[in-house]
């Protein structure tokens, strides 16, 4: 599973569209779909409070990431 699978599992299981998930992160949700999809990074403080929205360490997130 990557980064955006799981972002897409979260959302249909919490009833949550990427859209507010980019709100709850502070940022556009053009900026999320690019970080989401890897053409951008997260910063540290982003990655945490993604981290946290989807239950996972950052280690795990970093995983994703790079899956």
């Amino acid at each position: 599973m990557d980064l955006s699978e799981k972002v897409n599992e979260y959302a249909e299981t919490n009833g949550v569209t990427r859209d507010a998930l980019a709100d709850s992160l502070g940022m556009s949700r053009s900026s999320f779909f690019n970080k989401v999809r890897g053409s951008y990074e997260f910063s540290l403080s982003e990655a945490y409070a993604l981290s946290r929205i989807l239950g996972v360490s950052l280690d795990e997130l970093h995983e994703l990431a790079v899956a």
